[in-house]
């Protein structure tokens, strides 16, 4: 199984802050906090009855008064509790010696406070608070958010943030007032550390001429064709290619490819590709872009490609698995009529193996980078142009150049 982390940066979610899935062992994530609390023995001996009456009966805490944990917990945290207020007039957490969470029924409302000064939020018209909810409080720095919530998926009843004077030290607490509450599944942990950058994208150096080919007069001396399509021409500054009735996955093998040789060591190739594929219409699967091309049964395709009623970039890896072909993709960047695509490779100084990341555009300028796939290193991957998935309705693909730059 593969795991690795998700970060969220600006807004969007990426894999390793844009370094995409990792090799070898990773750290766990975290299961378990500083306290996880469940309750499941009768004894409460993590915990200092400071007040009132507690018990535990069938796997939950019930009492009034205040409990505090044995064990000190500060910096960043996250805290949180099941809980029902069964009677009490208000319950909740606390987090050092100062910081309290609590749900006040009697007013009904959310409230944070630190000694000096609080803040509330309003609990909506009619809340049960006998129901179960859960109670959550992340404390990064000075920075306090709470939440009140039925089931943890982001639907929050009331917020309340609060800036403290100073970071959270000490023990945790559980305190109800005015009656009895249940509590379950108390839980404290270090709070996580957020990745805020993602890692550098592929840049573009020199221009490698030698390499490349703008489409002026013919297809220059540097191309080579697997299966050769007649239909495939320069004209107008641009290589127009009808989309094949053809396809290169599985073991048809029957779409035309047009290969280049790249250069040695690391490069991006790039080209611009205007495809005109239509809105709301099934155009499965007409498509056109670059490849990374060994042979029929391993190569790496980056096209902007119609898949049913929808319109995608799609980078996606064929290789010889098993005795057979399997193939597999992931979705880089929203494609426009006209596209950009890159793919940047890297030659893995360890293992010399070839490292293909994907990148679209839709201005030539703006660029989303995604997916890498990687070839062995005892081969010689060719990087090329395609343009299949079925000729029906008939469109061409316009290639404008394919440029490789160190």
């Amino acid at each position: 199984m593969l795991l690795d982390r998700l970060d969220w940066i600006d807004g969007w979610p990426t894999v390793n802050a844009g370094a995409g899935p990792s090799e070898g062992n990773r750290p766990a994530p975290v299961t378990t906090g500083r306290i996880d609390e469940r309750f499941d023995t009768a004894g409460l001996a993590g915990w200092r009855r400071d007040a009132g009456r507690w018990r535990v009966t069938d796997g939950r805490l019930t009492g009034s008064g205040a409990l505090t944990s044995r064990t000190t917990v500060g910096g960043d945290v996250r805290a949180e509790a099941d809980l029902r207020l069964t009677g009490a007039a208000s319950a909740g957490i606390t987090l050092g010696d100062r910081v309290e969470v609590r749900v006040d029924a009697a007013a009904g409302r959310l409230v944070a406070s630190d000694g000096r000064r609080q803040t509330t939020a309003p609990l909506p018209a009619g809340l049960d608070l006998a129901d179960r909810h859960n109670l959550a409080i992340e404390v990064r720095g000075q920075h306090l958010v709470a939440e009140l919530s039925p089931a943890r998926l982001g639907d929050q009843l009331a917020v309340v943030s609060l800036r403290l004077d100073r970071p959270v030290v000490g023990r945790t607490g559980l305190s109800a007032t005015g009656g009895t509450a249940e509590f379950d599944n108390v839980s404290v942990a270090r709070l996580y550390q957020p990745v805020r950058r993602a890692v550098p994208e592929p840049r573009v150096g020199a221009l490698l001429r030698a390499y490349s080919d703008e489409f002026g007069d013919g297809l220059d001396d540097g191309w080579q064709w697997v299966r050769e399509d007649p239909a495939a021409g320069v004209a107008g500054g641009a290589l127009r290619w009808p989309v094949q009735a053809a396809d290169l996955t599985g073991t048809g093998n029957t779409a035309g490819v047009l290969l280049r040789d790249a250069p040695r060591g690391d490069y991006v190739a790039e080209t611009k590709v205007t495809l005109e594929l239509g809105e709301e219409t099934v155009r499965n699967y007409q498509q056109a872009g670059l490849v990374a091309y060994v042979d029929d049964d391993r190569f790496a395709r980056l096209t902007q490609v119609a898949i049913w009623n929808t319109r995608q970039v799609e980078y996606g890896y064929e290789l010889p698995f098993a005795g057979q072909p399997v193939y597999g993709g992931s979705i880089v960047g929203t494609p426009a009529t006209t596209t950009w695509l890159r793919l940047a490779h890297h030659v893995d100084p360890v293992t010399g193996e070839h490292e293909y990341r994907a990148g679209s555009s839709r201005d030539g300028r703006t660029w989303t980078w995604g997916a890498v796939w990687t070839f062995p290193a005892d081969t010689t991957p060719r990087i090329g142009l395609v343009a299949h998935g079925g000729a029906e309705p008939a469109v061409t693909a316009h290639f404008d150049y394919l440029r490789f730059y160190r």
